[in-house]
């Protein structure tokens, strides 16, 4: 799994009008071999986000250390094929460690993965 280096901005108003949406979700946008790649995220403002590929797949990770959350959304292509959302004690008895902000991402991903399959 590889990190990517992406830019994170807010959907446009009309865009979340379209959608329905009371609140501006996340755009995450990143270029590699294939092209530009675009994926709304359900991620907070002030959430940090990272973006990984492998195998042709997307994954979207957000965590808030302050909240106390972390949440993973996975893309192949366009089409979102599944996400998890963890917080509170859940974050502890998921990751196997009341130190989980310590942990390094790709790490937290591998283990949040396994609930998407």
């Amino acid at each position: 799994m590889r990190r990517v280096d992406c830019t994170i901005t807010r959907e446009s108003c009309e865009d979340m009008a379209n959608a329905r949406r009371f609140n501006p979700c996340l755009e995450v946008t990143f270029r590699d071999r294939k092209g530009i790649h675009r994926h709304k995220n359900s991620a907070g403002h002030g959430d940090e986000v990272y973006a990984f590929r492998e195998n042709g797949q997307t994954f979207i990770y957000s965590q808030n250390t302050r909240l106390g959350y972390v949440g993973l959304e996975m893309f192949t292509g366009k089409e979102k094929i599944g996400d998890v959302f963890f917080q509170g004690s859940q974050v502890s008895e998921i990751l196997g460690s009341d130190n989980w902000e310590d942990d390094a991402p790709p790490k937290i991903v591998k283990k949040l993965v396994e609930y998407i399959y």
